[in-house]
């Protein structure tokens, strides 16, 4: 697997973890997000690092039954310094499943896990 590829699925893990209430911690999670990350959530709201990490610190053990998969994961575009990927992510609660179309732009930076941090997000709602 692609260190790209790593990076999502643990990336993923982490948030599933953490959801779940298994980890209290987002020390990952905060290696990897860029000082001016953003995401732009499926219902279209952009969102800063700030509020991302207040948005994540807030959902700690919300569920007892969330499941993240990422599937179809491909990279779209690479350069020397940068590189840009999708991937659908798979959320399954036991009364309904949630998909949605990501794009990730990644930037090397060599102490982060996997050597990449999370600069932007793009996220779609898929039926």
């Amino acid at each position: 697997m692609m260190r790209w590829q790593n990076e999502i699925e643990e990336l993923h893990d982490v948030f599933e973890a953490y959801f779940l209430g298994t980890i209290d911690t987002l020390e990952r999670v905060e290696q990897v997000l860029a000082d001016d990350f953003t995401i732009v959530g499926p219902d279209g709201i952009e969102s800063s690092r700030a509020m991302t990490m207040q948005a994540l610190r807030a959902a700690h053990g919300h569920t007892s039954s969330l499941r993240i998969t990422v599937t179809d994961a491909a990279l779209v575009a690479e350069t020397s310094d940068s590189l840009v990927a999708r991937y659908i992510e798979n959320h399954q609660l036991i009364d309904r499943t949630h998909h949605r179309l990501s794009t990730v732009v990644f930037t090397n930076h060599a102490t982060a896990p996997n050597g990449l941090q999370w600069r932007r997000v793009h996220e779609t709602w898929l039926p």
